[in-house]
């Protein structure tokens, strides 16, 4: 079910939205979109086994949650989250997923301009001034670094919830 369902959305959606339609980019879509899936699941995983109290965790977990989609760079561009809140964007699943989705639809690509568009003088804009302007830089430009990011915050949260597990019985 969490394999299943998760790559039906996304063979549906991705032809939808008219994304790059290759087939290294669509695998690559889907790859993405089942480890932040995973990810996800497994921050809940977590809490719920780190906050054994039911309505508490039921009050920190959507806080917490808005907070790391916030720090992930979809509804603010990383470069522009306050210095002192920055390095909690590195603990965002959404932040790695987000921007492998971004790099994986504007890496390598030219955008047309439309009649009325005002582009600096950069038409057709390159893909990677759409990366650039959501802020991410550096080896982050890349979509492997954000994969592994995926696949060790997965790790790190199931093997913690494995030994919070271990330790309460």
């Amino acid at each position: 079910n969490s394999v299943a369902l998760p790559t039906l959305y996304g063979v549906v959606v991705y032809w939808i939205c008219n994304y790059k339609a290759t087939a290294s980019a669509f695998f690559t879509f889907t790859l993405t979109l089942y480890l932040t899936i995973s990810a996800a699941q497994s921050t809940g995983l977590f809490f719920s086994v780190l906050i054994p109290n039911t309505s508490v965790a039921l009050m920190l977990a959507p806080f917490i949650t808005l907070c790391l989609m916030i720090l992930g760079g979809f509804y603010m561009p990383l470069d522009l989250i306050h210095p002192a809140l920055r390095w909690a964007s590195w603990l965002s699943m959404a932040r790695y997923g987000f921007s492998a989705f971004i790099i994986n639809e504007f890496g390598g690509r030219s955008i047309p301009c439309g009649n009325d568009s005002d582009n600096n003088g950069e038409c057709p804009m390159p893909g990677t001034a759409v990366i650039s302007s959501y802020g991410v830089e550096g080896i982050w430009t890349s979509i492997w670094p954000n994969i592994s990011m995926l696949v060790a915050i997965q790790v790190i949260l199931r093997v913690s919830t494995y030994i919070l597990l271990r330790r309460s019985q």
